[in-house]
Protein backbone atom coordinates (compact mmCIF):
# COMPACT_ATOMS: atom_id res chain seq x y z
CA UNK A 1 0.00 0.00 0.00
CA UNK A 2 1.74 3.17 -1.18
CA UNK A 3 -0.12 5.26 1.42
CA UNK A 4 1.38 3.21 4.25
CA UNK A 5 5.03 3.78 3.26
CA UNK A 6 7.30 5.30 5.86
CA UNK A 7 9.80 8.03 5.05
CA UNK A 8 12.68 5.67 4.21
CA UNK A 9 10.54 3.40 2.02
CA UNK A 10 9.11 6.37 0.15
CA UNK A 11 12.63 7.67 -0.44
CA UNK A 12 13.68 4.26 -1.76
CA UNK A 13 10.64 4.17 -4.05
CA UNK A 14 11.57 7.58 -5.46
CA UNK A 15 15.10 6.36 -6.17
CA UNK A 16 13.75 3.32 -8.02
CA UNK A 17 11.48 5.58 -10.04
CA UNK A 18 14.51 7.69 -10.97
CA UNK A 19 16.50 4.57 -11.84
CA UNK A 20 13.87 3.15 -14.19
CA UNK A 21 13.24 6.56 -15.72
CA UNK A 22 16.95 6.81 -16.58
CA UNK A 23 17.11 3.24 -17.89
CA UNK A 24 14.13 3.89 -20.16
CA UNK A 25 15.10 7.33 -21.42
CA UNK A 26 18.91 7.01 -21.60
CA UNK A 27 19.51 4.01 -23.90
CA UNK A 28 23.31 4.07 -23.63
CA UNK A 29 23.24 2.27 -20.25
CA UNK A 30 21.28 -0.80 -21.35
CA UNK A 31 22.99 -0.78 -24.76
CA UNK A 32 26.37 -1.14 -23.01
CA UNK A 33 24.94 -3.91 -20.85
CA UNK A 34 23.74 -5.81 -23.93
CA UNK A 35 27.20 -5.55 -25.50
CA UNK A 36 28.81 -6.88 -22.32
CA UNK A 37 26.38 -9.80 -22.26
CA UNK A 38 27.57 -10.79 -25.73
CA UNK A 39 31.24 -10.31 -24.88
CA UNK A 40 30.92 -12.51 -21.79
CA UNK A 41 29.21 -15.34 -23.74
CA UNK A 42 26.24 -15.22 -21.41
CA UNK A 43 24.34 -18.49 -20.98
CA UNK A 44 21.13 -18.99 -22.96
CA UNK A 45 19.02 -19.29 -19.79
CA UNK A 46 20.32 -15.95 -18.53
CA UNK A 47 19.69 -14.37 -21.93
CA UNK A 48 16.05 -15.40 -21.73
CA UNK A 49 15.66 -14.09 -18.18
CA UNK A 50 17.11 -10.70 -19.12
CA UNK A 51 15.00 -10.55 -22.27
CA UNK A 52 11.80 -10.97 -20.24
CA UNK A 53 13.05 -8.40 -17.72
CA UNK A 54 13.81 -5.84 -20.44
CA UNK A 55 10.44 -6.28 -22.12
CA UNK A 56 8.84 -5.75 -18.71
CA UNK A 57 10.82 -2.53 -18.19
CA UNK A 58 9.33 -1.23 -21.45
CA UNK A 59 5.82 -2.54 -20.80
CA UNK A 60 6.08 -4.99 -23.71
CA UNK A 61 5.71 -1.95 -26.02
CA UNK A 62 1.99 -1.86 -25.32
CA UNK A 63 1.86 1.94 -25.05
CA UNK A 64 3.35 4.52 -27.36
CA UNK A 65 5.71 6.04 -24.80
CA UNK A 66 7.27 2.69 -23.91
CA UNK A 67 7.39 1.63 -27.56
CA UNK A 68 9.16 4.86 -28.48
CA UNK A 69 11.90 4.29 -25.90
CA UNK A 70 12.23 0.58 -26.72
CA UNK A 71 12.75 1.44 -30.39
CA UNK A 72 15.37 4.02 -29.41
CA UNK A 73 17.11 1.39 -27.26
CA UNK A 74 17.15 -1.17 -30.08
CA UNK A 75 18.61 1.38 -32.50
CA UNK A 76 21.23 2.47 -29.96
CA UNK A 77 22.11 -1.16 -29.18
CA UNK A 78 22.66 -1.91 -32.86
CA UNK A 79 24.95 1.13 -33.09
CA UNK A 80 26.83 0.06 -29.93
CA UNK A 81 27.53 -3.40 -31.36
CA UNK A 82 28.58 -2.02 -34.74
CA UNK A 83 31.02 0.44 -33.19
CA UNK A 84 32.58 -2.30 -31.03
CA UNK A 85 33.50 -4.44 -34.08
CA UNK A 86 36.83 -3.69 -35.85
CA UNK A 87 35.68 -5.29 -39.14
CA UNK A 88 32.38 -5.91 -40.88
CA UNK A 89 32.94 -9.66 -40.71
CA UNK A 90 33.34 -9.42 -36.93
CA UNK A 91 29.95 -7.76 -36.79
CA UNK A 92 28.40 -10.42 -39.04
CA UNK A 93 29.68 -13.17 -36.73
CA UNK A 94 28.65 -11.60 -33.40
CA UNK A 95 25.54 -12.96 -31.69
CA UNK A 96 24.01 -9.74 -30.39
CA UNK A 97 21.58 -9.80 -27.48
CA UNK A 98 19.52 -6.89 -28.79
CA UNK A 99 18.24 -8.92 -31.75
CA UNK A 100 16.35 -11.09 -29.24
CA UNK A 101 14.55 -8.00 -28.08
CA UNK A 102 13.81 -7.18 -31.71
CA UNK A 103 12.08 -10.56 -32.09
CA UNK A 104 10.09 -9.95 -28.90
CA UNK A 105 9.18 -6.45 -30.10
CA UNK A 106 7.74 -8.05 -33.24
CA UNK A 107 4.97 -9.52 -31.07
CA UNK A 108 3.59 -6.10 -30.11
CA UNK A 109 -0.03 -5.43 -31.22
CA UNK A 110 0.90 -3.12 -34.10
CA UNK A 111 3.43 -5.56 -35.51
CA UNK A 112 1.15 -8.57 -35.01
CA UNK A 113 -1.48 -6.75 -37.07
CA UNK A 114 1.02 -6.04 -39.85
CA UNK A 115 2.50 -9.57 -39.87
CA UNK A 116 -0.98 -11.04 -40.00
CA UNK A 117 -1.83 -8.80 -42.94
CA UNK A 118 1.28 -9.99 -44.78
CA UNK A 119 1.36 -13.69 -43.91
CA UNK A 120 -2.04 -14.91 -42.73
CA UNK A 121 -3.52 -15.47 -46.20
CA UNK A 122 -0.45 -17.36 -47.43
CA UNK A 123 -0.17 -19.56 -44.34
CA UNK A 124 -3.87 -20.36 -44.43
CA UNK A 125 -3.99 -21.10 -48.18
CA UNK A 126 -0.77 -23.09 -48.50
CA UNK A 127 -0.29 -24.64 -45.05
CA UNK A 128 -3.56 -24.80 -43.10
CA UNK A 129 -6.10 -25.53 -45.83
CA UNK A 130 -3.75 -27.56 -48.04
CA UNK A 131 -3.57 -30.67 -45.87
CA UNK A 132 -1.91 -32.78 -48.59
CA UNK A 133 1.03 -30.43 -49.13
CA UNK A 134 4.43 -32.01 -48.50
CA UNK A 135 7.64 -30.06 -49.13
CA UNK A 136 10.12 -32.68 -47.92
CA UNK A 137 13.38 -32.15 -49.82
CA UNK A 138 15.40 -35.12 -48.53
CA UNK A 139 15.22 -37.93 -51.17
CA UNK A 140 15.90 -40.60 -48.55
CA UNK A 141 12.95 -39.55 -46.42
CA UNK A 142 10.75 -39.35 -49.51
CA UNK A 143 11.84 -42.86 -50.49
CA UNK A 144 11.11 -44.33 -47.06
CA UNK A 145 7.76 -42.57 -46.86
CA UNK A 146 6.77 -44.02 -50.25
CA UNK A 147 7.73 -47.52 -49.06
CA UNK A 148 5.57 -47.06 -45.96
CA UNK A 149 2.62 -45.89 -48.07
CA UNK A 150 3.11 -48.80 -50.46
CA UNK A 151 3.08 -51.23 -47.57
CA UNK A 152 -0.13 -49.71 -46.20
CA UNK A 153 -1.79 -50.02 -49.62
CA UNK A 154 -0.64 -53.48 -50.65
CA UNK A 155 0.64 -55.12 -47.50
CA UNK A 156 3.94 -55.80 -49.30
CA UNK A 157 7.38 -54.20 -49.53
CA UNK A 158 8.73 -54.46 -53.09
CA UNK A 159 11.75 -52.18 -52.65
CA UNK A 160 14.59 -52.59 -50.17
CA UNK A 161 14.30 -50.05 -47.34
CA UNK A 162 18.02 -49.70 -46.61
CA UNK A 163 19.50 -47.67 -49.46
CA UNK A 164 21.82 -44.70 -49.81
CA UNK A 165 20.56 -41.25 -50.71
CA UNK A 166 22.04 -41.65 -54.20
CA UNK A 167 20.13 -44.90 -54.70
CA UNK A 168 16.93 -43.33 -53.38
CA UNK A 169 17.06 -40.44 -55.87
CA UNK A 170 17.42 -42.93 -58.74
CA UNK A 171 14.13 -44.61 -57.78
CA UNK A 172 11.56 -43.36 -60.38
CA UNK A 173 8.72 -42.75 -57.91
CA UNK A 174 11.01 -41.00 -55.43
CA UNK A 175 12.55 -38.87 -58.16
CA UNK A 176 9.15 -37.75 -59.48
CA UNK A 177 7.95 -36.89 -55.97
CA UNK A 178 11.19 -35.07 -55.21
CA UNK A 179 10.88 -32.93 -58.35
CA UNK A 180 7.24 -32.12 -57.54
CA UNK A 181 8.17 -31.08 -54.00
CA UNK A 182 10.89 -28.73 -55.28
CA UNK A 183 8.51 -27.20 -57.81
CA UNK A 184 5.92 -26.61 -55.07
CA UNK A 185 8.58 -25.17 -52.79
CA UNK A 186 9.79 -22.82 -55.53
CA UNK A 187 6.26 -21.62 -56.35
CA UNK A 188 5.24 -21.06 -52.72
CA UNK A 189 8.40 -19.14 -51.83
CA UNK A 190 7.77 -16.92 -54.84
CA UNK A 191 4.28 -16.24 -53.46
CA UNK A 192 5.81 -15.23 -50.14
CA UNK A 193 8.29 -12.93 -51.89
CA UNK A 194 5.52 -11.32 -53.92
CA UNK A 195 3.46 -10.68 -50.81
CA UNK A 196 6.51 -9.36 -49.04
CA UNK A 197 7.21 -7.02 -51.96
CA UNK A 198 3.64 -5.65 -51.78
CA UNK A 199 3.72 -4.95 -48.05
CA UNK A 200 7.29 -4.13 -47.04
CA UNK A 201 6.70 -0.38 -47.44
CA UNK A 202 3.83 -0.69 -44.93
CA UNK A 203 6.06 -2.03 -42.16
CA UNK A 204 5.44 -0.30 -38.82
CA UNK A 205 7.66 2.72 -38.46
CA UNK A 206 9.56 1.30 -35.47
CA UNK A 207 11.04 -1.55 -37.52
CA UNK A 208 11.86 0.73 -40.45
CA UNK A 209 13.52 3.23 -38.10
CA UNK A 210 15.71 0.50 -36.57
CA UNK A 211 16.69 -0.67 -40.08
CA UNK A 212 17.56 2.90 -41.09
CA UNK A 213 19.71 3.45 -38.00
CA UNK A 214 21.50 0.13 -38.56
CA UNK A 215 22.23 1.00 -42.18
CA UNK A 216 23.58 4.46 -41.34
CA UNK A 217 25.72 3.12 -38.46
CA UNK A 218 27.22 0.42 -40.71
CA UNK A 219 27.96 2.95 -43.45
CA UNK A 220 29.60 5.24 -40.90
CA UNK A 221 31.71 2.47 -39.35
CA UNK A 222 32.60 0.58 -42.53
CA UNK A 223 32.49 3.25 -45.20
CA UNK A 224 34.83 1.34 -47.56
CA UNK A 225 32.53 -1.69 -47.75
CA UNK A 226 30.06 -2.21 -50.59
CA UNK A 227 26.82 -0.42 -49.75
CA UNK A 228 24.73 -3.05 -51.48
CA UNK A 229 26.24 -5.69 -49.21
CA UNK A 230 25.59 -3.54 -46.13
CA UNK A 231 21.98 -3.06 -47.18
CA UNK A 232 21.68 -6.82 -47.60
CA UNK A 233 23.01 -7.37 -44.06
CA UNK A 234 20.38 -5.02 -42.67
CA UNK A 235 17.67 -6.77 -44.66
CA UNK A 236 18.91 -10.16 -43.50
CA UNK A 237 18.71 -8.99 -39.87
CA UNK A 238 15.12 -7.77 -40.30
CA UNK A 239 14.18 -10.98 -42.08
CA UNK A 240 15.78 -13.25 -39.47
CA UNK A 241 14.53 -11.52 -36.33
CA UNK A 242 11.19 -10.15 -37.54
CA UNK A 243 9.63 -12.02 -40.46
CA UNK A 244 11.24 -15.44 -40.03
CA UNK A 245 10.05 -15.98 -36.47
CA UNK A 246 6.52 -15.03 -37.51
CA UNK A 247 6.57 -17.73 -40.22
CA UNK A 248 8.11 -20.44 -38.03
CA UNK A 249 5.79 -19.70 -35.08
CA UNK A 250 2.69 -18.20 -36.73
CA UNK A 251 0.36 -18.82 -33.80
CA UNK A 252 2.60 -16.72 -31.48
CA UNK A 253 2.48 -13.72 -33.84
CA UNK A 254 -1.22 -13.83 -34.68
CA UNK A 255 -0.47 -15.12 -38.20
CA UNK A 256 -2.28 -18.46 -37.65
CA UNK A 257 -5.50 -18.88 -35.70
CA UNK A 258 -4.44 -22.18 -34.15
CA UNK A 259 -1.45 -24.47 -33.75
CA UNK A 260 -0.03 -26.43 -36.68
CA UNK A 261 0.58 -30.15 -36.96
CA UNK A 262 4.12 -31.58 -37.40
CA UNK A 263 3.89 -31.82 -41.22
CA UNK A 264 2.74 -28.21 -41.53
CA UNK A 265 5.63 -27.11 -39.32
CA UNK A 266 8.08 -29.07 -41.46
CA UNK A 267 6.65 -27.40 -44.55
CA UNK A 268 7.08 -23.97 -42.95
CA UNK A 269 10.64 -24.94 -42.08
CA UNK A 270 11.38 -25.77 -45.73
CA UNK A 271 9.89 -22.47 -46.88
CA UNK A 272 11.94 -20.56 -44.31
CA UNK A 273 15.08 -22.42 -45.36
CA UNK A 274 14.73 -21.15 -48.93
CA UNK A 275 13.69 -17.62 -47.92
CA UNK A 276 16.58 -17.42 -45.45
CA UNK A 277 18.96 -18.42 -48.21
CA UNK A 278 17.54 -15.63 -50.39
CA UNK A 279 17.93 -13.13 -47.55
CA UNK A 280 21.55 -14.21 -46.98
CA UNK A 281 22.33 -13.63 -50.67
CA UNK A 282 23.90 -17.07 -51.08
CA UNK A 283 23.08 -20.08 -53.26
CA UNK A 284 22.67 -23.54 -51.78
CA UNK A 285 25.98 -25.34 -51.32
CA UNK A 286 27.17 -28.79 -50.35
CA UNK A 287 25.34 -28.72 -47.01
CA UNK A 288 22.02 -28.60 -48.92
CA UNK A 289 23.01 -30.45 -52.05
CA UNK A 290 19.48 -31.62 -52.90
CA UNK A 291 18.18 -28.06 -52.87
CA UNK A 292 20.78 -26.97 -55.42
CA UNK A 293 18.34 -27.46 -58.35
CA UNK A 294 16.63 -24.32 -56.97
CA UNK A 295 19.79 -22.22 -57.35
CA UNK A 296 18.88 -20.68 -60.70
CA UNK A 297 15.56 -19.40 -59.33
CA UNK A 298 17.34 -18.54 -56.10
CA UNK A 299 19.72 -16.22 -57.93
CA UNK A 300 16.78 -14.34 -59.46
CA UNK A 301 15.10 -14.14 -56.06
CA UNK A 302 18.25 -12.71 -54.45
CA UNK A 303 18.32 -9.92 -57.05
CA UNK A 304 14.60 -9.36 -56.54
CA UNK A 305 14.92 -9.08 -52.76
CA UNK A 306 17.89 -6.73 -53.16
CA UNK A 307 15.68 -4.44 -55.23
CA UNK A 308 12.96 -4.62 -52.55
CA UNK A 309 15.44 -3.65 -49.84
CA UNK A 310 16.78 -0.84 -52.01
CA UNK A 311 13.33 0.64 -52.57
CA UNK A 312 12.49 0.18 -48.90
CA UNK A 313 15.66 2.08 -47.93
CA UNK A 314 14.59 5.11 -49.95
CA UNK A 315 11.08 4.85 -48.50
CA UNK A 316 12.52 5.00 -44.98
CA UNK A 317 14.65 8.04 -45.81
CA UNK A 318 11.92 9.95 -47.65
CA UNK A 319 9.24 9.32 -45.02
CA UNK A 320 11.47 9.63 -41.96
CA UNK A 321 10.00 13.00 -40.98
CA UNK A 322 6.37 12.40 -41.92
CA UNK A 323 6.10 8.92 -40.43
CA UNK A 324 7.38 10.26 -37.14
CA UNK A 325 4.47 12.65 -36.79
CA UNK A 326 1.45 10.52 -35.81
CA UNK A 327 3.22 7.88 -33.76
CA UNK A 328 6.26 9.43 -32.14
CA UNK A 329 6.52 13.21 -32.41
CA UNK A 330 3.53 13.83 -30.15
CA UNK A 331 5.32 11.76 -27.50
CA UNK A 332 8.55 13.72 -27.87
CA UNK A 333 6.79 17.08 -27.71
CA UNK A 334 4.98 16.21 -24.50
CA UNK A 335 7.83 14.52 -22.71
CA UNK A 336 8.00 16.99 -19.79
CA UNK A 337 5.59 16.32 -16.98
CA UNK A 338 4.19 13.19 -18.61
CA UNK A 339 7.53 11.34 -18.51
CA UNK A 340 8.33 12.51 -14.99
CA UNK A 341 5.11 10.82 -13.87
Amino acid sequence: DLKALNKNSRKKLEHYQDLFFLLQTQPQYLARLFRRLREKNTAEKEYERIRHLMMGVFGYAQKRREEYYLVKLLARSAKEEIQSCPTLQDYVRCNSFWTRLLTAYGKSPKDRKFLREVLHGLVKEWLVDNTELDLESDPLRIYRASITNEQLRTGQIRRKPDVTTEEAIRDPETRATFIQHLQDLRDITQQFLSRFEECVSKMPFGIRYIAKEMYEALISQFGNEDRGYILQLVGQCIWRHYFRSAILEPEKHGVADSGLDPRQRRNLGEICKVLSQVASGRLFGAENVYLQPLNQDLGDSILRLGKIWGESKYSIQVHHGTCLTPAFSDIRSGCGELFRH
